[in-house]
């Protein structure tokens, strides 16, 4: 409601009584109602304007309060606008419409020298009241005064006489002065004016009694001056416009907001209010989620990813967002904790599976940064598998801490940490195969018209069906492809599973339709496939080695040596191992080829690697290229007795002198 429609209500309601009693008095009435109309409206829009900076902090990943409320703090009369919890303080705001000067009585309370009252004390004005409330406060001990406390003073214009020849700018400045560091209750005690007249206007009108409560009140006060309604109305324009279209329109719907849900006992959050404006948010703005590590068995969550409902973020809104953000729009995944210890919970490892596989300009912010760097690095052994660069390209920043908002979630025990560990998972892996499943439909799609490419179409839609249905399944196929067991745990691949290696499982699965189409089968299920051929392939295109190894960063088994390539097969138990991104021929994947001599060749000794590896070799496209399955076959058929052949042939050698015999 605005300041001309208060003020026509106000006149509506008294005129009914002016036409009763038209006298001297009842103008009287009309004034005074006239003002507490005005005042009432004034409280309203300075409690918008502070609404609306809590909500701009609130939307910024700061924070300014974590709730607004008004008749209830335990302060009498400086209860107006109840600010709880900004920088671990409450504000406790006394707004004063005071157009003109408070009193202009001596700053010594004297006595009424005429009237019925004759010799009483002269009357309190409201300041004088206020301030009284304040004696009654700092007149307890500190153990009783109910935590920090800031008490803020909002006036329209600090220019106003609080009594004969002081001014809240007197005030103003006598706090600024007394609240710097060193200062103390001796020096306040023999300090001139303003201080003095300050001393004895506390003294005498407001009721304190030690020099030590009025220098405590004084630095615990502060002094806002915000001009008349129509500045109020502008500095709240300000403040929204850089963040919300209509500016106007969205403060008088903050204002609404707050009048319609006043109350003594319920306080309002910056996300409500934020809920209710939220259709006005410029899209350029960047929305965040947090999660805050508060201990090993506490988890704080909270953002504006999700929207300003009751779910905050929730898991599968926040992979959405984060990972196939709106058009137009900007967000930030922010890490509240520092990382400087290997994890120890699935939530850890999902919240930094989420920030290695974010979309392009989706922004990561870490407290401690570097130790976030470096931990993820070393889950992953420095690359998740598509370049020797990728990480080092992350562009992680700094996160400056600020305290978790009102509005959070919090996870207390184990069992729910592992559930949003495996809700995350999950949404990760669902969207991580849809654009996996994408990719290898639109591979197949480019092909040219052959036998192939049919047969291939064909199987590929028995997978995808059987895929599709089983979200275990999913996870397990895409994290298998992305680790040699050589490396370390599984939790490597897991991590590495993402948007960011959608080619590489993709050309993978590729591969290995058209090795399938190539077996006769009865069953071609994915996992018959898998099993009863016992079929593995590594996907990647770059590692560091196995797991013991500290090697730069190089092309996956085509760039390593041979003690490397044993170490790394000797640890695969698969019978057909599948290597998509290798392009190493049949002759040197067990090392060296015959014609190196007698320390070439397959050794004996390696029984547990398998028995066919095959790679994106010339003699792989070779039948590829010839478009029928016959060809696959042949192909299929000399990789899957290449070593036994290789191992008889080495054998011989051995034992013969002669490599060409039989």
């Amino acid at each position: 409601m605005t300041s001309s429609n208060s003020v026509r209500l106000a006149t509506a309601e008294i005129k009914t009584e002016i036409s009763l009693f038209n006298n001297d008095e009842l103008l009287i009435l009309m004034q005074k109602k006239l003002r507490l109309k005005q005042a009432d409206d004034y409280d309203y829009r300075v409690a918008t304007l502070y609404a609306v900076k809590a909500v701009i902090a609130y939307m910024g990943g700061m924070e300014q309060c974590q709730r607004i409320g008004n008749e209830q703090g335990d302060v009498d009369e400086w209860d107006d606008i109840v600010l709880h919890g900004a920088a671990n303080v409450t504000i406790h705001c006394q707004v004063k419409r005071q157009m003109g000067n408070f009193s202009d009585d001596e700053p010594i309370r004297g006595v009424k020298t005429s009237g019925k009252n004759k010799g009483e004390l002269k009357n309190l004005t409201a300041l004088d009241s206020a301030f009284e409330k304040l004696a009654k406060h700092f007149a307890k001990p500190v153990s009783e005064r109910g935590g920090s406390k800031i008490f803020r003073l909002a006036i329209p214009n600090a220019n106003i006489q609080i009594k004969k020849n002081l001014t809240i700018v007197h005030l103003r400045a006598v706090c600024t002065e007394w609240s710097k560091a060193g200062a103390n209750v001796e020096g306040f005690s023999k300090a001139g004016n303003p201080t003095a007249t300050v001393r004895t206007w506390l003294s005498s009108w407001c009721d304190f009694s030690s020099d030590e409560a009025m220098f405590e009140c004084l630095r615990a006060l502060e002094i806002r001056e915000h001009g008349d309604e129509e500045r109020v109305d502008g500095d709240c324009c300000s403040s929204l416009i850089d963040w919300y279209s209509s500016p106007d329109d969205v403060r008088r719907e903050v204002r609404d907001f707050l009048v319609m849900n006043a109350s003594s006992d319920q306080s309002i959050t910056p996300r409500m209010i934020a809920c209710q404006i939220e259709r006005y948010v410029r899209p350029q703005k960047r929305a965040w989620a947090r999660y805050n590590m508060a201990s090993p068995l506490e988890w704080e969550i909270s953002g504006t990813l999700s929207g300003h409902g009751t779910d905050i973020e929730f898991p599968e809104t926040v992979v959405d967002r984060l990972w196939e953000p709106l058009r137009d729009r900007s967000y930030e995944l922010q890490f509240g904790h520092k990382c400087n210890s290997e994890p120890f919970s699935p939530l850890q490892l999902s919240l930094m599976r989420l920030a290695l596989h974010v979309a392009q300009g989706v922004a990561v912010s870490a407290s401690g940064v570097d130790g976030w760097h470096a931990m993820v690095a070393q889950i992953v052994r420095r690359t998740l598998g598509q370049s020797a660069d990728e990480l080092s390209a992350l562009r992680w920043s700094n996160w400056g801490a600020t305290s978790t908002p009102a509005d959070h979630r919090k996870l207390r025990n184990t069992s729910l940490m592992d559930g949003e560990a495996s809700q995350l998972n999950m949404r990760m892996t669902a969207l991580t195969w849809k654009y996996v499943n994408n990719r290898v439909s639109e591979k197949i799609s480019r092909g040219q018209s052959s036998e192939v490419r049919d047969a291939v179409e064909a199987l590929w839609c028995e997978w995808q069906d059987e895929i599709n249905a089983d979200t275990m399944l999913q996870q397990e196929l895409l994290t298998d492809m992305l680790y040699a067991k050589s490396e370390g745990s599984f939790i490597i691949g897991e991590l590495r599973s993402g948007l960011r290696t959608v080619i590489l499982i993709a050309d993978a699965l590729f591969m290995l339709l058209h090795l399938a189409i190539a077996l006769d089968t009865k069953d071609r299920s994915w996992r018959k496939f898998c099993d009863d051929f016992s079929v593995r392939a590594v996907a990647l295109m770059y590692w560091a080695g196995p797991n013991q190894q500290t090697e730069d960063l190089r092309r996956f088994f085509d760039d390593d040596d041979r003690s490397q390539r044993a170490e790394f097969l000797g640890k695969e138990t698969a019978r057909v191992l599948v290597l998509p991104q290798a392009r190493s021929s049949v002759s040197a994947i067990y090392g060296k080829t015959l014609a190196d001599g007698r320390d070439g060749g397959d050794s004996i000794a390696e029984p547990r690697a398998p028995t066919s590896i095959v790679t994106d070799s010339q003699e792989y496209k070779d039948a590829l290229g010839q478009k029928t399955i016959a060809s696959l076959k042949d192909f299929l058929a000399k990789a899957l007795q290449g070593r036994e052949a290789q191992r008889a042939l080495h054998i011989n050698m051995l034992t013969t002198e002669n490599p060409d015999a039989d």
